[in-house]
């Protein structure tokens, strides 16, 4: 009996970590890529697998016991460890999903328009949008946009005459500056203000914000070829993050209404039809806020916690042997920066790209730096090859005291990472 259970214990703690490692041997194109994640995907975890295998197998009874016991309860530690972190790590980001709490828990100001976490690219792919001049680059003008919720309050902006956030005002003037991004552009979870056009804004007024939440660079280069056009600012600044937009290149590839985009002869629109009518929206957005999108089994639903969970993710993030995937070769994207650069080049603009981190690189007991710095590097010889100016962000937040405190519970960045972020654009600028 005592032979029984110390042989189970030793083969479940072997068969975790030898899962570990044929996972990775089964995605080699994420995980078995260079030297530091070869050896912490496959390597280590393979011969810990092996090790406690060959306990099980032949190491004698009484010890066999006493070592499975030990590696057992440490697992078993390490995932209350982890279960710990998951928690605390859905604490911090459940404001996405904007649950408003207090007297007032409606959302009905809101439902006219995109709910949080969906965004513009899933509603052109609803919608079923068939070229870039159909596509929907806004929310609903005029109307107001949850963004999350702080604390349980609502954080939230008015649409201006084009659906960005913006004040509606600055389309009555020249532009000076246009911006490009994601989330971290629109400034999720910020109120006005604290958000990174607003402190722009406050140097350099003439300047419109595009930013908005899952977009990724084939996104914002058609939003740049329409807006673009009209605007002719003399900046544009193209802001890559560093967490997901790299993946992003792959699926919006997938999207017709994106790759219009590389095509200079392809109309940008806007162009009214029966697909993007007012009517084939609202059906959408009806449909959004039909799902229940603010219930917290819908929140976690749209993500890949319980995979994070048994991979210790969040544990090993803290002890720093949480890597990045491995950033496989993507031209699309060099490609992407020289049709951004051909665009501006038509009213002898001026291109800047702002390389934002993700806030993993800056967590963790042991160093990491050169793994994240495989898509840095990358980035930054192709905006080179296409001749856009570099503004990199991973200094400025490096040399803070605690890099962490540029960032918020959710991993975007709170109003210190902002205003780094619209310092170094304003430098750059020469504001």
């Amino acid at each position: 009996m005592i032979t029984r259970i110390g042989s189970v214990l030793c083969i479940m703690v072997a068969g975790y970590f030898l899962a570990t490692a044929g996972y990775a041997l089964m995605n080699a194109s994420s995980y078995a890529v260079g030297t530091a994640r070869v050896m912490r995907y496959v390597i280590a975890p393979g011969a810990i697998g092996l090790i406690f295998l060959l306990v099980a197998l032949f190491v004698k009874s009484d010890r066999r016991l006493l070592i499975g016991i030990y590696a057992f309860s440490t697992l078993v530690a390490l995932f209350a460890f982890e279960a710990f972190l998951t928690w605390r790590s859905i604490q911090g980001s459940i404001g996405l999903a904007g649950f408003i709490q207090g007297e007032d828990t409606s959302y009905e100001r809101y439902q006219q328009t995109l709910p949080p976490t969906y965004t513009l690219k899933a509603l052109n792919r609803d919608l079923g949008v068939p070229s870039l001049a159909e596509m929907q680059m806004g929310a609903i003008p005029g109307k107001e946009v949850l963004l999350c919720t702080r604390d349980g309050q609502p954080v939230s902006y008015v649409a201006d005459r084009y659906g960005l956030r913006n004040p509606d005002d600055v389309h009555d003037a020249p532009v000076e500056l246009l911006l490009l991004g994601d989330s971290f552009t629109e400034g999720i979870c910020l109120p006005e203000g604290e958000d990174i056009a607003s402190q722009i804004r406050a140097e350099e007024p003439a300047m419109v914000n595009t930013g908005t939440r899952g977009a990724g660079p084939l996104y914002e280069l058609a939003v740049l070829r329409r807006w673009g056009m009209k605007l002719r600012p003399e900046h544009t600044v193209i802001f890559f993050f560093e967490g997901n937009d790299w993946q992003n290149i792959k699926k919006e590839l997938t999207f017709p209404f994106l790759t219009d985009a590389l095509d200079p002869s392809k109309p940008v629109g806007p162009v009214a039809s029966a697909v993007n009518s007012p009517d084939a929206i609202n059906q959408i957005l009806d449909g959004w806020w039909g799902e229940q999108s603010q219930s917290l089994e819908g929140f976690l639903g749209r993500r890949s916690w319980r995979r994070n969970f048994f991979a210790l993710q969040q544990s090993a993030l803290v002890m720093g042997i949480h890597y990045p995937k491995a950033t496989v070769e993507k031209p699309e994207y060099l490609q992407i920066l020289h049709a951004a650069r051909s665009t501006v080049d038509q009213w002898e603009g001026k291109l800047t790209l702002v390389y934002i981190p993700q806030v993993d690189r800056f967590v963790g007991l042991l160093p990491s730096a050169s793994v994240y710095d495989e898509l840095r590097n990358r980035v930054r010889n192709a905006a080179d090859q296409a001749g856009l100016d570099f503004v990199d962000l991973v200094p400025l937040i490096e040399a803070q005291k605690s890099p962490r405190s540029a960032y918020a519970a959710d991993s975007h960045f709170n109003a210190l990472g902002a205003r780094l972020a619209a310092e170094a654009v304003l430098a750059h600028l020469g504001k």
